[in-house]
């Protein structure tokens, strides 16, 4: 079960993928199910694609935060090895706020002025950076990332409607059981130890409602 999207239980699923007409019950949830896949299916390798494209055309954003000291190891019978200045970097947005916060918090109060300026000037690098890289982001990445966001969450949406759904006759009861055990590569709904208890109490209520007389 992917849980790390699953809906609360009882909560009313929101699924966005039409289902065929003839369909009702937990045969629809199973096609809403499959017709999620397909689009996660569809979109997934075009937002790869794109986003790989991308990466190879254009350089994160990096803010440039200061200058590391120079420094000596020293280690018995080892010769002393010298370890020059290096530039170091924020990578974030957020780091530099957080970095600006914490140097506000420690510093003198005569000294938060040029503190705040430094960082209004590193913010304002980081914005100017972070619009030039989006600037080269490839046509329909965006779009390809919406549609795969959205396949996940209608898949996530099915999965959690299928282990609540209450079958109304044996035939679904069989039905319900047969594919919450299907395995093999192809098979798109695993539900955890959680859900197959809940699944199986909801069989077995219908079995005792229409199959034990």
């Amino acid at each position: 079960m992917r849980t790390n999207t699953t809906p609360t239980r009882k909560q009313a699923p929101v699924i966005n993928f039409a289902c065929p007409s003839n369909q009702s019950g937990l045969t629809a949830l199973i096609a809403r199910l499959s017709a999620a896949v397909a689009e996660v299916e569809k979109w997934a390798p075009v937002e790869d694609r794109l986003s790989l494209e991308f990466s190879k055309t254009a350089d994160k954003p990096k803010v440039k935060g200061g200058v590391t000291k120079a420094q000596q190891l020293i280690s018995d019978g080892e010769p002393v090895l010298d370890l020059p200045a290096t530039d170091w970097f924020f990578h974030t947005r957020d780091a530099i706020e957080e970095g600006r916060a914490k140097a506000l918090a420690e510093a003198a109060a005569e000294d938060r002025a040029a503190i705040e300026q430094r960082y209004v000037a590193l913010l304002a690098d980081w914005d100017a950076q972070e619009a030039a890289y989006n600037s080269k982001k490839p046509r329909g990445l965006a779009h390809a990332k919406r549609m795969v966001s959205k396949a996940h969450r209608a898949w996530s949406a099915a999965e959690a409607a299928i282990v609540d759904y209450e079958p109304q006759t044996l035939a679904e009861a069989h039905e319900l059981l047969a594919y919450a055990g299907l395995d093999g590569k192809r098979v798109f709904f695993t539900p955890g130890e959680t859900d197959l208890k809940t699944i199986m109490r909801n069989a077995a209520a219908a079995i005792a409602l229409h199959g034990l007389n």
